[in-house]
């Protein structure tokens, strides 16, 4: 499992965010339990933003629990040495795809946000957000927490996004994309 230090380590090289301080917040207040499931309400997620530069699109799973369409991701499990790992293995846990291409070891955004009902205890999830780059020719498929998975033209997203994801999704797709340009 992930150690609080490599978490902190993370997070620290993820672009200016407002959400910064409440995971510093959530990490002396909780310490190594901000990292686990079932540590309380509160905890940290990883996800990842699967993008392709050339055709202008985003890959989406429409979760089974949210009933909504949002990038891939979820909580960190015991196998995760770090964050990005938890992201990619969420990745391809959920779009079936494994030929990703990693555009950094940073994460490219902070989110924090509140739950439904429908996740039980989870009450706010601190999201790392990293980004992984794939082509809308790679077929994905749907695993059995998600009810679609599907490419999408950043001028045609489906109506049913996560709630803030339609205001950020410009911007995480150019914070993507600029970082797989300038690791190039």
């Amino acid at each position: 499992m992930i150690d609080l230090e490599t978490a902190r380590r993370e997070v620290n090289r993820a672009p200016s965010s407002p959400f910064a301080d409440e995971f510093a917040e959530l990490f002396a207040r909780q310490g190594a339990e901000a990292l686990e499931r079932h540590g309380g309400g509160h905890h940290v997620t990883a996800s990842c933003l699967v993008f392709d530069p050339i055709a202008d699109s985003v890959l989406l799973n429409h979760h089974g629990k949210a009933q909504l369409w949002g990038q891939f991701g979820g909580h960190l499990e015991p196998v995760d040495v770090s964050l990005r790992a938890a992201a990619q293995r969420e990745a391809e846990e959920e779009s079936g795809l494994t030929a990703l291409s990693w555009v950094s070891s940073a994460p490219i955004d902070l989110h924090v946000h509140d739950l439904s009902t429908a996740f039980g205890t989870c009450t706010r999830h601190y999201d790392v957000v990293f980004a992984a780059r794939a082509s809308v020719s790679q077929s994905p498929t749907v695993s059995s927490e998600s009810i679609d998975v599907a490419w999408f033209s950043l001028t045609d997203l489906p109506s049913a996004l996560m709630p803030d994801l339609p205001a950020r999704l410009p911007g995480l797709f150019r914070a993507a994309a600029g970082a797989f340009s300038s690791d190039r």
